[in-house]
């Protein structure tokens, strides 16, 4: 029984990763939704992480480096509300108890970026106030 859930788990994920590219080019033709590649300031800033007590995995390190830098590339051309839907609680701001967790709060809060942690922009919901 345990194999024929490994196998079937096994099919879904290679039937997944065959489409990859199909789901990330939808993903680009969404309007308020942009990919894009890691760059070299991007990389940096990921190493300069590596300086603050964040607990996170290099790859979170640079998907955190890739968030920051990209929205300090946006302001450059004005205001702009910014978002990062997050499920994945090692990237979120809080902890279980919705407690902030720092220096991570702090490091989204200067790039002026609110972090939802679901994809229907409800969770947390943003302050009024909030200079987004």
């Amino acid at each position: 029984m345990t194999r024929e859930v490994l196998d079937r788990v096994e099919r879904q994920v290679q039937a997944e990763l065959r489409q990859l590219d199909h789901t990330i080019g939808s993903l680009r033709r969404e309007l308020c939704i942009e990919v894009f590649p890691l760059n070299e300031n991007m990389l940096d800033r990921a190493v300069s992480l590596c300086t603050l007590d964040l607990s996170l995995k290099p790859f979170d390190q640079a998907i955190l480096a890739a968030v920051l830098v990209r929205a300090e590339e946006l302001r450059i051309g004005g205001p702009a509300d910014l978002c990062f839907c997050e499920t994945d609680s090692d990237l979120q701001p809080w902890d279980r108890l919705g407690n902030a967790k720092q220096p991570l709060t702090d490091l989204y809060d200067a790039a002026t970026v609110w972090v939802y942690g679901d994809f229907d922009l409800r969770a947390p919901e943003r302050p009024e106030n909030w200079p987004g």
